[in-house]
């Protein structure tokens, strides 16, 4: 059931040109690539994060902020097609040793075994993740004001509402600032205009079936122990 709904849902992805041709009103070119085109590409999402149809089932669910430059994902994408099996793709993401990655798994594993639960890197890699914006960046680059944030984060809410209903995950957390904001549109709760006044005024918010969890982006330099302190709640709720 789970798998013929997101197989749709990647269906009408392939079909969105929301962001194919966006530019802000100077002008600049903030256009992105729909990845869901290329059929397994898509379906498998190589990004160094999720192989994410494997993880419907999951009751956690992580939202960052975009998927990042498309070359990295063809890259990766290409080396997996050489040995199309599910071992070597977990192989592929564990050696993609990105500040982002590691830090998130040492958070998520740390806050856990502070509240007495075991999770190791198995554990993380059932972990069903996505993305405020679903396409991929046309530079090299995983920063910069090149891509329209907030439009792009508002033209993938539908998509990103969709794959919540299917997964129907008991928590959801949030790195950074506009997956928050996504949510806040989805499900119509009003935030701050800064992460850090959302944590301090509501760390945990409750909406529908959902536990939402703000979090600080693992490598934002926010202090560690702040960090673990909001980290650590996802364990609480879970």
């Amino acid at each position: 059931m789970k798998d013929k709904a997101f197989d749709e849902l990647i269906t009408e992805l392939s079909m969105c040109e929301k962001c194919t041709n966006l530019r802000k009103k100077n002008n600049t070119d903030c256009s992105l690539i729909n990845i869901y085109k290329e059929g397994s590409l898509a379906k498998q999402v190589p990004s160094i994060w999720t192989a994410w149809t494997h993880r419907l089932d999951s009751s956690l669910m992580i939202i960052g902020q975009d998927w990042g430059p498309y070359e990295d994902m063809k890259k990766l994408h290409e080396a997996y097609l050489k040995n199309p099996t599910p071992e070597a793709w977990i192989q592929l993401i564990e050696s993609e040793k990105s500040l982002t990655k590691k830090m998130l798994t040492k958070f998520l594993i740390e806050s856990a075994a502070y509240n007495k639960i075991v999770l190791d890197q198995e554990k993380v890699n059932q972990i069903f993740i996505t993305n405020a914006i679903l396409c991929a960046r046309k530079n090299n680059r995983y920063r910069g004001n090149d891509i329209d944030l907030k439009q792009s984060t508002l033209n993938c809410s539908e998509y990103l509402k969709r794959q919540i209903e299917i997964v129907h995950p008991k928590v959801i957390v949030t790195l950074g600032y506009y997956p928050l904001f996504a949510l806040s549109k989805i499900f119509s709760f009003s935030i701050s205009k800064k992460l850090t006044e959302v944590i301090k005024e509501t760390p945990i918010i409750k909406v529908n079936d959902y536990t939402i969890i703000p979090v600080y982006h693992p490598s934002s330099q926010i202090k560690k122990e702040v960090q673990l302190e909001q980290y650590k709640k996802i364990w609480e709720n879970r």
